[in-house]
């Protein structure tokens, strides 16, 4: 029975911890008001970040390695079953 009672009040006390978290987050950045005067303009997407422009010969090579990678993984780890 005791702990029951224990592992409720540690519950409780974590999701009060949470709840001031959260609350306390919302607060700092400014709360439901700031996110509306966001607009489209403002958010940085791909062609912004120049990842389709500038460093797209360095991203097709990445993929190939990390697919080289994972084929190699897979031929191991069939190999050693």
């Amino acid at each position: 029975m005791f702990t029951k009672i224990l592992n409720l009040l540690i519950a409780v006390m974590l999701f009060a911890v949470l709840f001031i978290a959260i609350d306390d987050s919302i607060r700092v950045w400014g709360g439901k008001e700031d996110v509306n005067t966001i607009s489209i303009e403002d958010i940085a997407g791909p062609q912004k970040g120049g990842i389709f422009s500038d460093y797209i010969f360095s991203f097709e090579l990445l993929s190939l390695l990390l697919l080289a990678a994972l084929i190699g993984a897979l031929y191991i780890a069939k190999k050693e079953a």
